[in-house]
């Protein structure tokens, strides 16, 4: 087992239940508030390891980027220099590797394959390893439900595979948190319905453009199959539905944009705010927008100034952000998505991926892998979720060598996205371990513990 040195560890508690968020602003800090020179009040700074800044400087901080500490377990863990006794939050599960767009800046295109709308089991292409089966299906979501990860229901395009509807019932009777990110494409009324019966956390549509031209050209499918009209009247269904049933499902809307669709960005943002004028403020929840990310084998088409134009539509004030902040929207715009890429600090004294325990990946082959950045490279399969217990997989040899082979290769700092949950995660980690050098790790348990007292807690892993 790979350790760090730290203190003495103490056994890991089992993963603590999701808790709702509380009412943060009412309570803010103020018993243990750190004072500068000044008596003024500082504040933990999230993604800054025992940083602490003023209270308009928390306000503008990205408040999830430091919601790991409310895993216990975890963050105990992770000050014990335990890093890869770190089981996942959740997992990406993706019910097949199939796809029935080709959207050439797909971080996993080369996994997925152009095919009709139905009848995903005899596809030419259809595996082991492209189409997940049914008791396979069955065996993982016992295995997760033995540690309460929650699923994150990915592809390909997952809802390709009808098993996704009855096992993310399953998975809610199991007490599992679920999400789905789909294309939007293949949904109707009949499946819109199972999935607000199974209590999903949210439904987020990759929509990326609005504009039936422009979204048949970014997402490079032929354009008889029309689409585009058929998602945008899913999108419909989805509010309508949600709003007749007052359901807690949250539904999200996601751009991600390059020189394709730059262009449709505003129009995009229009048609959701039609959506709220019409079904009532907040019908969608939030929009996530971002520019496309350079991943193995991804053709994108970034200018040298395409992020910067991004940026100027979508940050406070812009045009985008108040044409959905008048009527409700949240507009997330992840900041380090836009920013270019640049070397790990230069403090980091091991090439040991730090984060990869806290999110997988599950194949339809039921292959588990040891980080959801690696997009279904074999050489960072640690076992079989649908033959072996997470237990047996965190103890097996095959988990070792992968994690070994991550720090040959120093994966985190030479391989991972920098726009991902994990690249975040590692910069955070390493700044603890080069704390625990300077014999500061009292200084980080008590950041940690000033974190938990002014961030709002979280009720899902979803947002890491």
């Amino acid at each position: 087992m790979l350790c760090f040195p730290g203190l003495e560890p103490s056994e890991a508690d089992a993963p603590l239940p999701l808790k709702m968020a509380a009412d943060h602003h009412s309570s803010l800090f103020e018993a243990t508030a750190t004072a500068d020179g000044l008596g003024r009040r500082l504040y933990p700074i999230p993604d800054e390891v025992c940083r602490y800044g003023e209270f308009g400087e928390f306000e503008r901080s990205r408040k999830e980027s430091g919601q790991w500490v409310f895993w216990n377990d975890r963050a105990d863990l992770v000050l014990a220099g335990r890093y890869h006794d770190v089981k996942p939050l959740h997992v990406e599960l993706s019910p097949t590797y199939l796809c029935n767009f080709a959207c050439p800046w797909c971080s996993c295109r080369t996994a997925r394959e152009d095919w009709s709308d139905e009848d995903v089991f005899n596809h030419p292409n259809a595996t082991e390893s492209t189409v997940m089966r049914n008791p396979s299906l069955q065996s993982i979501l016992e295995h997760l439900a033995a540690y309460g990860i929650g699923i994150q229901w990915v592809g390909g395009e997952p809802t390709m595979n009808p098993l996704l509807y009855p096992a993310a019932l399953r998975a809610d009777a199991l007490g599992l948190k679920q999400c789905l990110f789909t294309n939007g494409s293949l949904l109707d009324l009949r499946r819109i319905e199972t999935l607000f019966d199974a209590h999903l956390v949210f439904v987020r549509v990759s929509l990326d453009a609005a504009t039936p031209s422009v979204h048949e050209i970014h997402h490079a499918y032929r354009a008889e199959r029309n689409y585009a009209a058929r998602v945008i009247e899913n999108v419909r269904t989805l509010i309508r539905v949600r709003r007749e049933r007052r359901s807690a499902t949250m539904i999200g809307i996601s751009l991600v944009v390059d020189e394709r669709n730059l262009h449709d960005v505003v129009p995009t943002a229009r048609f959701v705010r039609q959506c709220c004028e019409e079904f009532g403020p907040g019908a969608v929840d939030y929009v996530i927008i971002r520019p496309t990310y350079q991943f193995y084998k991804a053709q994108v088409q970034l200018g040298p100034d395409t992020r910067t134009r991004l940026q100027e539509l979508v940050c406070t004030g812009a045009e985008v952000a108040e044409l959905l902040r008048e009527v409700g929207v949240k507009v997330v715009a992840p900041k380090d998505s836009f920013q270019d890429e640049g070397a790990f600090p230069a403090s980091v004294a091991s090439g040991a991926c730090l984060s990869c325990g806290w999110f997988a990946e599950v194949t339809p082959s039921g292959d588990m892998v040891v980080c959801s950045d690696r997009y279904g490279n074999p050489e960072y399969f640690i076992g079989n979720l649908a033959a072996n217990s997470i237990d047996d997989i965190w103890r097996g040899d095959q988990r070792l060598k992968v994690l070994q082979f991550a720090e040959r290769t120093s994966c985190f700092s030479s391989r991972c996205p920098r726009n991902g949950r994990g690249f975040h995660l590692n910069r955070v980690f390493h700044a603890i371990e080069l704390c625990r050098r300077q014999g500061r790790i009292s200084e980080v348990r008590k950041w940690i513990e000033d974190l938990r007292m002014v961030l709002p807690r979280p009720e899902h892993s979803f947002f890491l």
